[in-house]
């Protein structure tokens, strides 16, 4: 059995997360819900699969105006929108709404 992912694989996965921090950059959205949805997760909770690359979704919600409120690690941080008030947590990949806390 071979145990080693395709290349292809890698390639598109990817090219995915780099889709998902690019239409952050572009849209600029300025609540929790809006980039939840843009990580394809639901209105209060999604997942960034990318957090072992070279672009960070961090970086990106920077580039959309969004600014750190709370940093511990690079994988354990909350960002907020200044415009807006919406909070997010970033807690291993997971992301979470923290508007109401």
């Amino acid at each position: 059995m071979n145990s080693t992912i395709p290349t292809h694989f890698l390639d598109s996965f990817w090219e995915a997360i780099d889709h998902q921090l690019d239409m952050i950059e572009a849209a600029k959205p300025t609540t929790s819900a809006e980039v939840l949805l843009l990580l394809d997760g639901s209105a209060k909770a999604g997942f960034f699969g990318g957090s072992g690359g070279d672009r960070q979704l961090l970086d990106s919600l920077s580039i959309a105006g969004w600014e750190v409120t709370d940093f511990h690690a690079i994988y354990y941080w909350t960002a907020q929108h200044p415009s807006s008030g919406d909070s997010l947590e970033y807690i291993e990949g997971d992301v979470y709404d923290r508007t109401d806390r």
